[in-house]
């Protein structure tokens, strides 16, 4: 079977910043926390996009056995300035529709994994920062955003994708914590012009655990 040290060498010759491991747990305080705030999450459930059973990776596949999360950095990319101001340097980033870019480095990514016997799968629904934290790969914000620990100059400018696979792998050390000082007033959450971020003593508390 591959080893890890295989899989993090294949994930570096295909240019993914980093990668990490975790089981393929339930994301037990995830699921709370969704079923704690249905009148923000509901309507998901509703669109046949369920963010609930996505907390179980058994859900997504059966025979799960861990959880492989990659970690794609667009820090290093320049933007046009004029650009900036309209459109989040994520969404420049983003090659959902041409899929000339992250797409093929996931397909051949999978490809590798296939052609060694391991299945995977690539959910939407599976929480990727939680994920991630949970495979060592960063920490959060009170803002809500995910900060890498390694890359990317320890910023948020990365995307997050999880694998969930039917190999089972030692998972690495996790990192779930806020890694904002406790003095901090979340001043840019209360600095958000639009409003669009939100985090409480419940939420901090729940990160943590």
């Amino acid at each position: 079977m591959l080893t890890k040290e295989n899989i993090k060498a294949c994930a570096k010759r295909l240019g993914f910043a980093d990668i990490g491991f975790t089981s393929a747990e339930p994301f037990n305080s995830q699921r709370e926390y969704l079923l704690e705030h249905q009148e923000q999450y509901g309507w998901i459930e509703k669109a046949e996009f369920s963010l609930l059973a996505g907390t179980d990776p058994a859900n997504i596949m059966p025979e799960a056995k861990s959880i492989i999360v990659l970690l794609s950095s667009y820090f290093e990319e320049s933007f046009p300035a004029s650009m900036e101001r309209h459109f989040g340097r994520c969404y420049q980033d983003d090659d959902r529709v041409i899929k000339d870019g992250l797409s093929v480095r996931i397909k051949a990514f999978r490809q590798f994994l296939t052609q060694h016997n391991i299945k995977s799968e690539v959910p939407g629904n599976l929480p990727h920062r939680l994920s991630a934290a949970r495979a060592g790969l960063g920490t959060f914000g009170n803002n809500c955003v995910f900060y890498a620990s390694r890359v990317a100059g320890k910023s948020s400018f990365v995307l997050l994708i999880p694998l969930v696979v039917d190999a089972e792998y030692p998972p690495d050390p996790p990192t779930i914590d806020i890694d904002c000082p406790d003095w901090c007033r979340s001043a840019c959450v209360a600095a958000c012009p639009t409003g669009a971020l939100a985090w409480d003593t419940a939420g901090r508390k729940g990160a943590q655990e």
